[in-house]
């Protein structure tokens, strides 16, 4: 998928804001992965001469500008489209059920935790949106997570083909095995920021325990 979308964008001579565009509709759901995209406009920033810290300011916006968007057709359409036969047919009601067990077992952690979970990413923001969930706790949750994962994926991109855009194959053969890295990092982070969550929420139940029984 990498050399595809390499190719179509650089035919199309999208380099820079197809990516972004790309983005936006992964936040609603295109089945396309999101690291991906994030790796290609990496590589693409490197051809074309951009630093890899300006294009990774962009991919995140983009990636937040998804998201926002998925966040906010929740708000204003959660109840209607929840509940529509076409909607339930895409996420079917166990599948909705299991978003909002989710959001009861890890609260608002659940949307930094989100980010990383491709498949259940669009219905968790969207569930968030029609739970009414503040705005400004969705961007910060989502905003923290997209602040990890979207500057390494762009920076592995611009690795790769300043250092193998001159071999596709083993360009590809090296992605591979810096994607299966990367994804291992991802899971590593989100473990440990669960962890810490958890432990944070369970002292703070301690302490509200100790101080009611003081009182």
């Amino acid at each position: 998928m990498f050399e595809s979308l390499l190719t179509f964008f650089q035919e199309t001579h999208l380099t820079l804001w197809g990516p972004f565009i790309v983005l936006l509709l992964c936040g609603l759901g295109l089945p396309i992965p999101e690291d991906i995209v994030l790796i290609t406009a990496g590589a693409l920033g490197q051809a074309d001469g951009h630093s890899w810290i300006e294009i990774a300011a962009l991919m995140y916006a983009g990636v937040i500008g998804g998201d926002t968007i998925t966040f906010f057709a929740g708000r204003h359409l959660g109840g209607m489209v929840l509940t529509s036969r076409w909607f339930q047919r895409i996420l079917p009601p166990p599948k909705q059920a299991k978003v909002v067990d989710f959001f009861d077992k890890y609260g608002s952690m659940g949307l930094f935790i989100g980010r990383f979970l491709p498949g259940l990413r669009a219905p968790i923001y969207f569930t968030a949106g029609s739970m009414k969930v503040p705005f400004v706790k969705f961007l910060f949750f989502d905003g923290l997570a997209a602040i990890i994962s979207v500057p390494v994926f762009v920076w592995l991109g611009h690795w790769l083909w300043e250092n193998f855009h001159n071999d596709i194959e083993e360009l590809n053969k090296t992605l591979k095995q810096s994607h299966e890295y990367a994804g291992w990092a991802a899971v590593v982070i989100v473990a440990l920021a669960v962890g810490g969550f958890l432990l944070w929420r369970r002292k703070r139940r301690i302490r509200k325990a100790a101080e009611k029984d003081a009182a």
